[in-house]
């Protein structure tokens, strides 16, 4: 959205400098993703308002659920990463303002959705 994406740069910053931390949180959304509704609060759980965090310590991947017809597995939206500190109720408002962004985009008839997915390779 807005030819910004602000979760790859988490992921790819997180990727060169913490390549555990990375492996972590990757194995975090496939395990969701292959569940319908999928809540363990030590490693992902609901901050409210339809925004989950993936969770490692002091590690965040804000992100949320939508439907695509015909899609398996469960499609995840990353919106924005963080570090657990002060700036994290300020991350999760960001996560909420790009949930509602979406959703007002995906509502508009001519808007095309791109999805970008973590193979196993990667």
């Amino acid at each position: 959205m807005d030819g910004k994406d602000p979760a790859a740069e988490f992921l790819t910053d997180l990727a060169k400098h913490d390549a555990r931390g990375f492996d972590f949180i990757r194995s975090r959304v496939r395990a969701v993703a292959e569940h319908d509704r999928f809540e363990n609060e030590l490693t992902f759980r609901s901050v409210g308002d339809g925004i989950y965090e993936f969770k490692r310590p002091g590690l965040r991947l804000y992100a949320f659920y939508d439907n695509l017809h015909g899609l398996q597995p469960q499609l995840i939206i990353a919106t924005n990463g963080g570090k657990k500190n002060k700036g994290q109720q300020g991350d999760i408002k960001r996560a909420q303002l790009r949930h509602r962004t979406y959703l007002a985009a995906k509502a508009q008839p001519n808007v095309k959705i791109r999805l970008i997915t973590l193979s196993n390779e990667d």
